[in-house]
């Protein structure tokens, strides 16, 4: 038929419909995705433990920021065991200064903190790291020196 033009209408049409979807998936990740990515995520190394002397304690915790963003930890009563708050003292054995602890993406860290050791403990107990990315839950070993 002469003067037919809806097949190439319609073919127009569509080449420009899944061109402006194309952009508008394309603008969804170039403004939006970015900060969903942006995460601080801390894990655990090794096995943490809580030794205590009579009533006073003293947390060892090795943690690794995994993420791609800087995790923070409150030096105050951050790392709770069982039901007891520990303040952390110090960092990679050197004494803390200010009031948290800064962790880079990719960073570990060695953290020391003290506190109330509860003679109910029996050889582990749990406890969690409290952090401005999240809580982390985590069992400690309980050793006691007599």
């Amino acid at each position: 038929m002469r003067g037919d033009l809806s097949a190439p209408v319609l073919a127009i049409i569509v080449t420009i419909g899944i061109i402006a979807a194309g952009l508008v998936l394309l603008a969804w990740f170039w403004w939006f995705a970015p900060q969903a990515g942006k995460t601080g995520t801390l894990q655990i190394l090794g096995q943490p433990s809580v030794v205590c002397s009579d009533d006073t304690g003293t947390v060892y915790i090795s943690v690794k920021n995994v993420g791609n963003t800087v995790v923070n930890i409150p030096v105050n009563g951050s790392i709770v065991v069982g039901t007891e708050s520990f303040n952390i003292s110090k960092v990679d054995g050197e004494t803390v200064q200010g009031t948290k602890v800064k962790i880079d993406p990719g960073d570990s860290k060695i953290i020391e903190a003290s506190g109330t050791c509860v003679a109910s403990w029996g050889k582990a107990v749990d406890g969690f790291i409290l952090t401005d990315a999240g809580t982390y839950a985590t069992s400690f070993t309980v050793i006691r020196i007599s």
